[in-house]
This record gives structure tokens, sequence and C-alpha cells, in this order.
């Protein structure tokens, strides 16, 4: 038989020959000593990528007379003697022209390529034996490529070629490369498990490969999970080539999986999934990382599809501790992430340094991402990293105006600061982004606060010579004068006679010389008037006049007595569900106390509760066996809107919105002192009361005058967005319910809250004031007042104009 090696710079032809008749000489060795000495410069340069070209083989086998009769065999050490003998013979300097080693007889490579199916009646031409079956040398010169080769086949140089291959230099037959750590792989009959026993010089391994995970397609034959595109007709694609085509005997090794995952290799995957390969190995040369890990770092949807259907860990962590799912944000693949997400993937997995999947997705400003994390509900918003970096300071750094918006409306906190004691706003002002350092001041940022060096935002602005920030911030209010740590002030530390310096020099002179400015800003009085008692801070502003924040009350988060109120708190006395998950089921008794439970699964009412006349609400309790974050717990959950106390133009105080708030949505509680209805008619002031409507026994009241939180004020509005409904969560007593406010209608942005006085209220304090809300369908104005008045004084004087449409309408309004 002839074998044909082509390399870049030489051919070789070697002529191996097996006689019928046994111990013929082979006349190869004679003239193995006689190669040219160029050679061996030609090889040098020779390309050490250059591809191993395999001589066709069916037509020189069928040429070959004889070759049945007498072959040697190639599992001994007889059939490479002749060349043995020759190499021993030679010295040192006949050795170094030997570096053009002759190939091996079998050619035999790894099954992946399936070349051993392409001899006749599927024989290997070294043994003859059927179906690859035996032991053999396997040589890996890349991940791609493996010979495997018998051990009497293998080329030795430099020392005596005995059964334990000696000390010597082993080189590959296939492809001459070093083959000093070939392993030992020994393939058994056919069999459902493959066993493989590598052998290495120090040690032994047998490793037992399962059974194909799927031996039909019905793992990954389902593609209806994947959204319509190219990731779904690629898998489509391939499983329909490999559900038609006659299915190839093969037999991979574990590491193989992570490379054709790399390279995105369909078909290749799917082959070794079928075949059994572990979708969760982790190779030590690739950081412990597996093919999922890759497969979502490139962003191949059809990939990661196919290794969590086979069974892929989706939460399995590298030496880095990322998981597959940070893969995916850090490289901004929305759908990989979506599907990871929507398969259970942790999304509030922490690694080493602190970041989780939202600080990522934050720093990159992927809005996508940012929504979908936040959809979850299992994020910490507020996560900060080793440096104490949170998402919207990542966001505000790198000038993610949507993330910061939306990070804003869902609660995120703009006060929290990092380890160098930078606030949010810091890190706008660095940035130059008038938009975000706007945003965060609305959202309640103090403009005053300053970091570990003493700089307040202003400083940063003025050092950077950001203008625009620099503008905003003076505008509101902003201390010009104020020296940080090294003493420097924001003007000492602008550019001289930049458009910054020029600004604070001016501002400086207008608020020396101009005592009382005829354009009022808005200027932040409290960053938090609730002092830290509420989930998310409220702060309070003044557009209008001088006025400073209020302080004639106590701030209290609950209710609270100053006489005894006997209120049964007796936890025995309370009726409870015997629920499990998140109350749900139409069997919870809390649920049926109150009809049925009023709340959806983003704990917000129904679109068919009563907004009219509420019914009562019984939230979960103490009793109940429920989980503290099931879906009947919205109320005792606390403030989680962000809301703001300012100053309005005619009605004082009010409260408004500092984000958007779908209907339906928990406001916050009517808090104040319970005293009864008795001590009520004593008060002098009785503006601050809330009736809670007992009509049984004796009835009681919540006065917010001297004790109260942000609901006190809310103002009337006689188009109200927000409703009053009564409230039982940590006892039953139906003469103290709580009174919780939830939203009627979509709020925006900017919007004021309000309620409905109701006319009791009105048919005492109109003697006294109107009402000021400037609602079309305001009813307690002055004008709505006199026409109201005019109505009723003609009914007195021409009765029969009661039923005069015109009139009834006027009076409606």
């Amino acid at each position: 038989m002839c074998f044909i090696r082509f390399t870049c710079w030489n051919i070789i032809f070697i002529w191996s020959k097996h006689c019928s008749s046994a111990g013929q000489p082979n006349p190869l060795c004679p003239q193995s000593s006689e190669l040219d000495p160029q050679r061996q410069g030609q090889r040098n340069e020779e390309s050490s990528d250059s591809p191993w070209t395999r001589p066709g083989r069916g037509k020189g086998r069928e040429r070959a007379e004889g070759a049945e009769a007498g072959r040697v065999p190639y599992d001994t050490d007889e059939g490479m003697s002749y060349l043995h003998v020759c190499v021993e013979g030679s010295d040192a300097g006949e050795t170094e022209r030997l570096e053009e080693l002759p190939l091996c007889s079998c050619r035999m490579e790894a099954p992946r390529v399936d070349s051993a199916s392409r001899q006749p009646n599927r024989l290997c031409m070294a043994t003859e034996s059927v179906n690859g079956e035996g032991t053999f040398l396997e040589c890996c010169p890349d991940q791609r490529i493996a010979h495997r080769f018998h051990r009497g086949c293998v080329t030795v140089l430099g020392a005596g070629r005995g059964r334990g291959m000696g000390t010597g230099m082993l080189f590959c037959p296939h492809c001459g490369e070093d083959a000093s750590e070939a392993q030992e792989v020994t393939i058994p009959p056919s069999a459902p498990v493959a066993t493989v026993v590598t052998t290495s010089a120090s040690s032994t391994t047998t490793l037992s490969l399962p059974a194909p995970i799927a031996s039909d397609l019905s793992l990954v034959a389902s593609t209806c999970a994947l959204p319509p595109g190219p990731s779904r007709a690629a898998l489509q694609k391939a499983i329909l080539t490999q559900d038609t085509e006659k299915r190839k005997k093969l037999r991979f090794h574990p590491r193989q999986l992570y490379p054709a995952a790399k390279q995105g290799e369909v078909q290749r995957v799917l082959l070794m999934l079928m075949e059994g390969i572990d979708p969760a190995y982790q190779a030590d040369s690739q950081n412990r990382r597996c093919a999922l890990h890759v497969a979502a770092q490139r962003g191949l949807l059809e990939v990661c599809y196919m290794l969590v259907q086979a069974g892929a860990k989706l939460d399995i962590q590298d030496k880095s501790m990322r998981t597959p799912l940070l893969e995916a944000i850090v490289n901004n693949h929305v759908e990989v992430t979506r599907y990871l997400v929507q398969s259970g993937a942790c999304v509030y997995h922490i690694v080493k340094d602190g970041y989780t999947g939202l600080h990522h997705a934050a720093k990159l400003g992927s809005l996508d991402i940012v929504t979908l994390l936040l959809e979850t509900g299992q994020v910490d918003i507020n996560a900060q990293d080793s440096g104490g970096w949170t998402p919207i300071i990542w966001a505000a750094e790198h000038k993610h105006i949507k993330v910061i918006r939306a990070l804003l409306n869902r609660g995120a906190d703009v006060t929290l600061k990092d380890k160098e004691m930078n606030a949010c706003l810091h890190w706008a002002s660095f940035a130059g982004c008038v938009t975000i350092a706007e945003m965060v001041l609305n959202a309640g940022c103090p403009l005053s606060s300053v970091n570990m060096h003493g700089d307040t935002p202003l400083h940063i602005a003025s050092r950077e010579g950001f203008l625009d920030c620099v503008t905003l911030f003076l505008s509101r209010g902003a201390d010009i004068d104020i020296m940080n740590r090294e003493g420097d002030t924001p003007l000492s530390l602008a550019r001289s006679d930049s458009p910054v310096w020029v600004s604070l020099q001016i501002n400086r002179k207008l608020r020396r010389g101009i005592a009382n400015r005829m354009l009022r800003t808005e200027k932040i009085i409290s960053s938090d008037v609730a002092q830290g008692y509420e989930n998310v801070p409220i702060p309070c502003v003044n557009a209008v006049d001088d006025e400073g924040c209020p302080s004639d009350y106590k701030y209290v988060s609950e209710n609270c007595e100053t006489s005894a109120m006997n209120i049964d708190r007796n936890i025995t006395h309370l009726q409870h569900c015997s629920c499990t998950e998140d109350c749900s089921s139409s069997n919870c008794l809390c649920g049926q106390l109150s009809i049925r439970c009023w709340y959806d699964k983003d704990h917000r009412l129904l679109q068919e509760f009563n907004k009219i006349e509420p019914p009562l609400i019984f939230e979960c309790n103490l009793a109940c066996s429920c989980y503290r974050t099931c879906k009947n717990r919205v109320v005792q959950a606390g403030i989680k809107v962000r809301l703001q106390l300012y100053r309005t133009e005619k009605m004082g105080w009010g409260v408004r919105a500092l984000q958007d708030i779908p209907q339906g949505s928990f406001i916050c509680e009517y808090v104040g002192e319970l005293i009864s209805d008795a001590e009520a008619d004593v008060r002098e002031d009785d503006s601050y009361l809330f009736d809670l409507d007992n009509k049984d026994g004796e009835v009681y009241c919540i006065d917010a005058r001297y004790y109260g939180n942000i609901s006190r004020f809310i103002n009337h509005l006689c188009d109200p967005n927000i409703i009053p409904v009564r409230v039982f969560m940590l006892h039953q007593d139906l003469r103290f319910p709580r009174i919780a406010f939830f939203s009627s209608r979509d709020i925006l942005t900017g919007q004021e809250l309000g309620f409905d006085y109701g006319d009791r209220f009105w048919d005492i304090k109109s003697k006294y004031f109107t009402c000021q809300c400037g609602s079309e369908k305001c009813k307690h104005s002055a004008e709505a007042i006199a026409l109201e008045q005019s109505r009723l004084t003609r009914l007195e004087t021409c009765p029969e104009l009661d039923t005069d449409p015109g009139l009834a309408m006027l009076g409606n309004f």
C-alpha cells in the first residue's frame, strides 16, 4: 500500500509492503538514512497548521494483491521492527535527518471524522477489526482533531523500542506531533454504555460515560419554547437533519462539547447530547466553564435551549463564580437572558466582587434586560457591590437615562452612598448629565451631600467644567461658598474665565445683591419628612414662599393611642388561613372573609373591585400559615411608591407622585391618633379627623393633627384619584379598621394626590373656606356653591321647576 503525506515544502512517499510470506525485509529502512539533509531546514519552515491530507484508500486496496493473505498484525511491535532497526543503527546526525517521520499504515482517526466507516465493510486498515474495536493510543493536536493509532505503530526516536516503548521521543504516526502525552483508549464491543479507559505515564483513569441522554429526539425535538427567528430555524434544521439522515456511530469526549457550543455547531452539539455527553461537564482548562457558559456568552439561543433541555445546570458556576445567566447579561444577549430567566435561572446571584446581574445590565444600559430582571420581583434593586455601588449609580455614571428612569419608577434609593460616600448625584455630576442630575434631585437625593473628600456635587461639576449641571445646582440653591477638606470652594475649583467660573461669579453677586428674588425656584427643604420610618424617603420642597418644612406634629408610621382603646389584639381570636403557598386559592380563609382575595399578582386591586362602596379587606395575619410574601399582604408591607410633600399655590401643603402609579396600587395608610367620637367632639381643630364609620356600637376616629404620616397632607379633590379602603391586618376588631388609600385610576408623575372628603365635611367647612381643587367637576368651589344656592331659591319659589332637566344638570355641576 502506498501512503502520501503532503506538506507545504516537501512530499514524502512511504512504501510499506506486507508480503504474503513472513520475514521479507522492508526496503524502506535502508534508504531512510539517505534522506536529503536539506529537508530538515525545509521542515523548520513548514507551517504548524498545515493540513493533513489522507490519500484515497478504496482503489489502492483493490489493487493490492494478496494483501489479506499474509498481513502482519499492527497491534504488535513487529510491524515497525524494520524502521526501528534503522533508527537504532543511525548516528546523531542521521537521527536529526529523520524529522520527517513515516506515517502509520492504519491511518485511523477518531470516529468524529467518521473515517473508519469509509473502509470496506467498516474495517480498520491496521487490524481489520470490525467497527473500530480494540485498544489504541489517541493523540489530540487540536481540539477539533484526534488521531488513534496502535501502540505498535508509534514512532520512537533516540532509544530502543520495546514493548514498553523505551525512553525515546514518541511521535504520532499521523501528524508527526509529539505523542508522549498520548492516552490509551479502549473501545469495547458495541454496548449501551461506552467505557473509555485512559492511561497516561502517571496514572490510569477509568471514565464511565452515561448512557445517551436521548436515543431519539424526544428530549430536544420541540422548539416551541424558542421565539420565531434564526435560532429556532437553526434548531429545527438540525433536528430535521438528524431525523431524516441515518445516524452515524460516533463517540465523543465530554471536552469536545465546549468548543462545539462555542462555535455554534448545532448539529454537532445535538449529536453529542444524544450520545450521552454530560451537558454540565466543566473543564479545568476553561476555568471550570461549561458549554452553557460559552453558549450564553456568545448569545447562541438554540444551543442554550438544547443544553438546558438536556439537563444542564442553570446556576452552575465557573472559577469566577459566574453563571450562564450572568454571561448572557454581561454580553447583552436579551433573548438568551429572557430564556434562562424563564427557565428558572437565579436572577439574584452574587459574584465575588458583589456584582449582580442587575449591576451589569445597568452598567451596560440594557433597558430590556433591566426591565426583565425587575419584573421577576426577585432582585434587590438597591444591592451594593464591593465598592458600595448600586445599579442606579452604575447607570448614572454611564449616562443611561432610560435605565435611570426605570429604576426610579421601581423605587431605587438615590440616597445610598458608595464606600467613598459618593451619592448618585455625585456620579451624575461627574458624568456631566444634567438630565440624570435633575431626575435624582427630584427623587430626593440631597444637593448638599458630601463625600469623604468633602466635595458636594457642585464641587465636582465645577472641577469638571459641566456648565449645565452647575446651572441646575445653582437654581436649586446649592451653596457656592462651601469648602471641601482641601479648603476649596466650587468657585476656586473652576477654571478661570471659563463659562462655569462666570456662572458662579454671577450667582454670587446676585445672591449678595438681591435679598428678595422675584423668581422663585423649587428648593428642597427636607430630604425625608418621614425621617427613615418609611420604606422610601419622602422629600419636601417649596417653590411658593419661605415656609419651612412642617414641624407642628409628630411623624408616626402606625396608629397610636393616647388613652386606652381596649383593642382586641389576642392572637387566638384571629381567623386565619392554612395556606402553604401564596394564598391564590379560593380556599384561603382570609380571602373568603373579604368575599375573595382582591389583590392580583402585582399586589394591586382587581379591576372589578367596587370603588364606590369598597368592601372590607382582611389581609393575612400573624396566625396564618402562609409566607410573609404572600399576595394577600399589601398594606402591611408599607409604602412602596415615591411621594413628595410640596407647597401648593392655594391649598397649603399637598402630596404628589414622583413616579407613574398604575390603577389599584397601594399609596399609603391614613395614620394618626385613635380617639373616640366623644373625644373628637371636644377637640378644637377637627381638620384632620377621619371617621371609622363603625355602624355597631361606639364610633371611633383617627385624628392626624398631632400624630400622623404623609397622608395628613393629602388634599381634597372633587375628582379624586385615590380611594380609602378599610383593611384588617394585625387584629380583627371591627371597631378599628385601618384606612388604606389605593389609586382609583392611573396617576402620572407630578400629579397631586387627593380623595373626596365627603359632603359631611363640606357642610360644615364651606362656611369658612371653599374648595380650590380647580377641577371641572368641582362641587364645593365658591362658584358651585353660588349656583346651588340659586337653584334652591328658585325651587322654593317655583316648585314645578324641579322637573326642568336644564336646572337639574345645573344643580349637579
